[in-house]
């Protein structure tokens, strides 16, 4: 968005434990059918937990909002002091625009696209794309770390693409050439999907097997369940990245696989979180080796919106040049 929060540094804590206290309230609901009803939901003691973290998260986007807005105003002015177009800008034409500064770009064109249509953009955004990579590049790295013989893998592709220059700046075409990378980054999603399960209106009646599916119902679909039908993915509890090597996939069936869901509501930034998570990880053991401490038995993992372990995740890094 083009906004520094400084979460690491302690600052933001407010919006982004709200985000994840919304994640534990929908759960919640989820599972008690009689918080169904909105008018019920409203005056429980969870249903007014959920309005109000909403309302913290809707006041800190519109805040966000309102300063970008502010500032994009202040340098156009300027621009028209120093008689210069917006295309003509230095600035522009070295660096991509933000997401947020394109939204604003489209308000000042239309009125009818308004600020709160722009909040309502970048919350979800932010919900969906902050804490679902983020949990897909712990769970990586987790797997990594119990695996040697994939970390050794990994080890030297990137030191084929990097040659031993660890210092340089990863490119789009460095990101090309991780394939191995990638089906370690796949292979982590199939065991411990990032979003678990994604649901679905029944807009017409249908037949699953037995079963009549009436319009109107909602169905979940559960990726967490799907990944490990052994009829796609013999011994699905194995750790293989070997799996989505072009020569494995032949055959599959194509929604065998759906981290990021499927079809016309598929994830928007499916392609852009592979690339950030390959960045990352990249990044990570191109410089260090990482041990994972607890073996996956005693790592126990609580449902929620996005799949999180219960206890803290325990990894050792090590400097690769320390050998």
């Amino acid at each position: 968005m083009g906004v520094k929060i400084n979460a690491q540094l302690g600052e933001g804590q407010e919006y982004y434990k709200a985000i994840h206290k919304i994640g534990t309230l929908v759960l919640i609901r989820i599972f008690k059918p009689w918080l169904y009803p909105e008018f019920i939901f409203r005056i429980s003691p969870t249903g007014r937990e959920f309005y109000k973290n909403v309302d913290i998260i809707h006041r800190f986007t519109r805040k966000v909002i309102k300063q970008k807005k502010s500032k994009m105003i202040e340098n156009n002015q300027q621009l028209k002091q120093l008689d210069v177009t917006a295309n003509d800008y230095p600035s522009n034409t070295k660096s991509r625009r933000a997401f947020l500064e394109l939204l604003l770009e489209h308000h000042f064109k239309d009125s009818s696209f308004t600020e709160e249509d722009i909040r309502e953009e970048v919350d979800t955004f932010m919900f969906a794309g902050y804490d679902t990579t983020a949990a897909a590049i712990s769970w990586a790295l987790y797997f990594v770390g119990l695996y040697k013989d994939v970390q050794e893998k990994i080890h030297e592709e990137l030191d084929e693409i990097f040659e031993g220059d660890n210092e340089r700046e990863i490119e789009r075409d460095d990101l090309l050439r991780m394939k191995y990378l990638e089906c370690v980054i796949k292979e982590s999603l199939r065991l411990h999907t990032s979003v678990p399960f994604v649901a679905r209106g029944v807009e017409e009646n249908f037949k699953v097997l037995d079963y009549e599916i009436e319009k109107g119902s909602l169905c979940l679909i559960c990726p967490f369940i799907l990944h490990r039908d052994p009829k796609s993915f013999p011994d699905p509890e194995k750790f293989d990245p070997k799996r989505f090597l072009p020569e494995n996939v032949i055959g599959r069936h194509p929604f065998a696989f759906v981290p990021f869901s499927a079809g016309p509501r598929n994830c928007l930034g499916q392609k852009f979180a592979l690339m950030e998570e390959k960045t990352v990880l990249a990044d990570i053991f191109r410089n260090f080796e990482v041990t994972s401490k607890d073996p996956r038995d005693k790592v126990n993992v609580t449902p929620n919106l996005v799949i999180r372990n219960l206890d803290p995740l325990m990894l050792r890094f090590t400097p690769r040049n320390a050998k």
